[in-house]
């Protein structure tokens, strides 16, 4: 197990590597800072002031080290925008982005878990008919379309919830079902798949003529071992409401790391899209390696390294 564990651990890592090297180059690739810092009337003298000073001017290898190493020190440069540290930003927006994506973790397993169960367990019922219906129509709603379509009933026309902004729990509410539609629709038809082709396993057949009560049947046994071709899923969800709440935070103008990307994109803050976009990609990997780390604890034939 310690091989398998070192395996995945060297993986993240290079994958870690290859992100930094990935995103310091794409960076250098949308233009040059210096002409968005002085505008289009600066001079070339301006111009390569401005270079110096964030140290564009040294070789690529030098100014990747740099960056490396200014990473390792939490250092993810200044807001061009705002003339603060990037990570103050990010401490400041993460927050409120947390909180939306809690609220969203708990709606989804409160609603998909029972639905995908019984959807299974009554499969052919008007149960499992609509728990099909609304994964199918989860899938296809673009999440963007959902909020304006959400503001467009419940704060234009029936003035019962707030637009947008970040406050109390009413202005929770429609950026909460917003962001969980989709997901609540991809985990309902993952979990229906899992359970049906755990009930016809023997050892269900076996807890019944024991007499178990069908509940326990269910949520005790069928549910652990189903639960575990979602856990994968579960995880890259946890960390997928960060990057979807780009457009559901632009959409309902929350103050979260989203809009913080989309607004860094607008104003041409090189360092804010770059340290926004490290934090949601490194989460991705993190979340990937611990759930490898999850799989091998609870499945022990997880733990032969991938290489034998």
């Amino acid at each position: 197990m310690i091989r398998a564990v070192l395996i995945r651990t060297g993986q993240a890592l290079l994958g870690l590597f290859a992100l930094t090297l990935l995103l310091f180059l794409l960076v250098r690739l949308t233009g040059d800072p210096a002409f968005f810092l002085t505008g289009p009337g600066a001079t070339a003298a301006d111009r390569a002031r401005v270079r110096m000073e964030l140290g564009l001017d040294q070789p690529l290898p030098i100014q990747y080290v740099t960056y490396i190493g200014n990473i390792l020190q939490g250092d993810l440069g200044n807001s061009f925008r705002f003339g603060i540290p990037v990570s103050d930003l990010i401490q400041q927006r993460l927050p409120a982005t947390l909180q939306m994506a809690g609220a969203a973790i708990l709606v989804i397993l409160l609603v998909a878990i029972p639905l995908g169960i019984y959807s299974a367990y009554l499969r052919g019922s008007f149960v499992d008919r609509t728990a099909r219906f609304i994964a199918a129509f989860g899938q296809a709603l673009p999440s963007f379309w959902l909020g304006i379509l959400l503001i467009l009933v419940f704060a234009v026309n029936l003035r019962i919830l707030p637009s947008g902004g970040i406050g109390g729990l009413a202005h929770m509410i429609l950026p909460t079902i917003t962001l969980a539609v989709e997901p609540i629709a991809r985990l309902t038809r993952l979990l229906r798949s899992s359970v049906l082709e755990e009930l016809g396993s023997d050892y269900v057949t076996f807890h019944r003529m024991k007499g178990m009560p069908e509940p326990t049947v269910l949520w005790k046994h069928v549910l652990r071992n189903a639960g575990m071709t979602s856990l994968t899923f579960v995880g890259i969800m946890a960390v997928g409401l960060l990057t979807g709440s780009v457009l559901v935070e632009t959409v309902f103008v929350w103050p979260g790391i989203g809009r913080l990307l989309v607004e860094g994109i607008e104003f041409r803050d090189f360092n804010v899209v770059q340290g926004v976009t490290l934090l949601i990609a490194s989460a991705f990997i993190s979340v990937n390696y611990l759930v490898d780390l999850l799989y091998m604890v609870l499945n022990p034939r997880m733990r032969v390294p991938v290489s034998q």
